[in-house]
């Protein structure tokens, strides 16, 4: 049994460090395309739900990330060392309109095995236990947004990753902007999008929220089977009208 454990400040930079941390460890393991991606998503999320609800941002209050493999399996335990974070996933069926609150329902989604329990210390805190079958998968680069105008649709393709603090302050700004210039018809492309998060789901919703309380109409195109699936599983799909062809969602608007 390998063992390595790291501990992180509680800073948003520590969300990044922990995610590349645990991929290239999978990377290494053999975990495949996918279950990389995906449990790469699950330790972004605990380690979000540790540093921002756990530890509260405290600096006295640090991230315990540690990962233990057999051959078999590769397990991550993420634990905070505060009162903050209290283990209740969504209820099943709950249409949850807030920018958090899924990345519990996230991570049970994207692993093998998962649990979380409370410690009475010292310190008091929770651990967020991870399992993963053994597989491997590749990298993926950060959020980019190109801007074309098609009549009065302005079309933003974006290519990378969703994610907080980087992927969903850069859609915001870059929708923030095209609403401030006086465009209301907004078509998000995501082809080349390959990674969001719960942040990220957070942030096409507020986008298209946004844009309708300002007049406008807000439409995604090109949805990858893994972002429809997670848009259906946080029951946000119907929220947001989706089309496959550019076409056919340009034509929508009319």
């Amino acid at each position: 049994m390998e063992h390595v454990e790291l501990q992180l400040p509680s800073v948003l930079a520590s969300i990044a460090a922990a995610e590349e941390f645990v991929c290239r460890l999978a990377d290494e393991l053999g975990l495949d395309e996918d279950g990389r991606d995906r449990l790469g998503l699950a330790v972004h999320e605990a380690v979000a739900n540790a540093v921002i609800h756990g530890n509260r941002f405290s600096p006295d209050r640090q991230v315990r990330l540690a990962a233990r493999h057999d051959g078999a399996r590769l397990t991550v335990t993420v634990g905070d060392e505060g009162p903050g974070f209290t283990p209740a996933a969504q209820p099943s069926g709950a249409l949850n309109l807030t920018p958090s609150g899924r990345g519990l329902t996230l991570i049970e989604h994207c692993v093998d095995g998962f649990h979380v329990t409370r410690r009475t210390g010292p310190p008091p805190g929770c651990d967020v236990v991870l399992v993963k079958h053994l597989r491997k998968e590749t990298t993926v680069p950060a959020l980019s947004v190109s801007e074309r105008q098609e009549g009065d649709v302005t079309l933003l393709d974006l290519k990378g990753r969703i994610t907080i603090g980087e992927g969903d302050v850069i859609l915001r700004e870059a929708v923030a902007h095209t609403l401030d210039a006086g465009r209301r018809r907004i078509l998000l492309d995501l082809a080349d999008v390959t990674y969001v998060d719960s942040s990220g789901i957070g942030e096409l919703v507020s986008c298209c929220t946004t844009t309708a309380g300002k007049g406008g109409r807000l439409k995604l195109l090109n949805v990858s089977g893994k972002l429809q699936d997670l848009l259906t599983i946080t029951k946000l799909l119907a929220l947001c009208e989706v089309h496959d062809s550019e076409q056919e969602a340009l034509a929508s608007f009319d």
